[in-house]
């Protein structure tokens, strides 16, 4: 069974007004037993602010007693001080934290919308994303396919989706589509009790690899949870379909920032929806701007803003 706890990672100094919601978010809606945020240094910033008193643990990350006794040969310790993108250490630090100690760890770039108790009777449990390109497509420079119809029907899927991204109501049109998609599994939520095995698989998975395959980008992430997992269900992992936790896909998720999108929000959510991962690339890519009171502000309308603003006026 998995602990009531859940937590974030924060490698910078600077804490933006978004990640503050994310973290808020959690505490709010599923009152764990304790909702930590493990960060590197002291932070600051807009984010910082709207946490702090909230009942919040900060954690310092003791990186040599976290990757200590995982069974992996000191790999992932060693990994994790030569990789440099905070992206990928935290990639590692989930999956030793989880190992240890168990939990639910989210991204930063995520808002809760409903609490999963029920969920934590499993042994683990983590989503499935709707994606365009398969993995075997993925994986450049090492494709593993050169079926030229598998990049066809991934064009069209993409194709698709940026459709989707740029018409009006595109999350309702998403759907017309959405069981053509690629299903696999990320690691923007993902849940375990300790010592589950699945995880220990995981370290076994990176002792296999060599240093240059440990360093390529999702290598630690999404894909080695697609590897380990098969992107299906086992007796230490469940693995649930993209409603729970990205209910459209990476690029459709864009009409939660888009005017007047608040009025459909109970559309582009759905009834399992507990998380939504909302993709920090999604606001760097479209957006142009940070996302703070000031981009509240300016778009008041919009389904994040909705989300962003119940989140921060209410009261724990």
């Amino acid at each position: 069974m998995i602990p009531n706890r859940v937590f974030f990672i924060h490698l910078g100094d600077y804490l933006p007004w978004s990640t503050g919601i994310a973290i808020l978010s959690a505490k709010q809606i599923q009152n764990a037993e304790e909702t930590v945020l493990y960060i590197k240094n002291e932070i600051h910033g807009e984010g910082f602010d709207l946490i702090k008193n909230k009942g919040i643990l900060f954690k310092q990350i003791d990186e040599d007693s976290i990757f200590s006794d995982l069974g992996d040969n000191g790999i992932c310790g060693n990994t994790y001080k030569i990789l440099e993108n905070y992206a990928l250490k935290a990639d590692l630090l989930r999956l030793a934290l989880l190992y240890k100690e168990g939990g639910v760890y989210l991204d930063t770039d995520t808002i809760t919308i409903k609490p999963w108790n029920d969920l934590l009777q499993y042994k683990g449990f983590c989503g499935q994303e709707s994606l365009a390109f398969p993995q075997k497509l993925l994986d450049y420079p090492q494709v593993k396919s050169s079926n030229p119809f598998l990049f066809l029907i991934a064009g069209f899927r993409y194709a698709w989706s940026f459709l989707c991204m740029n018409v009006p109501h595109g999350e309702r049109v998403f759907r017309l589509a959405e069981r053509f998609f690629n299903l696999a599994v990320s690691n923007a939520v993902l849940a375990s009790e300790a010592k589950n095995k699945l995880i220990e698989q995981a370290f076994a998975a990176i002792n296999e690899m060599d240093e240059e395959e440990r360093l390529r980008h999702f290598r630690l992430g999404p894909r080695l949870l697609q590897q380990i997992t098969e992107n299906k269900s086992s007796e230490d992992m469940k693995v649930l379909p993209p409603a729970y936790f990205y209910p459209v896909s990476p690029n459709v998720i864009h009409h939660i920032f888009c005017k007047n999108s608040a009025k459909r929000l109970n559309k582009i959510l759905l009834p399992q929806t507990r998380v939504i991962h909302w993709y920090n690339s999604i606001e760097k890519k479209y957006s142009g701007e940070q996302l703070n009171l000031k981009w509240i502000e300016k778009h008041p309308t919009s389904a994040f803003a909705k989300l962003a603003i119940d989140i921060s006026t209410l009261k724990i």
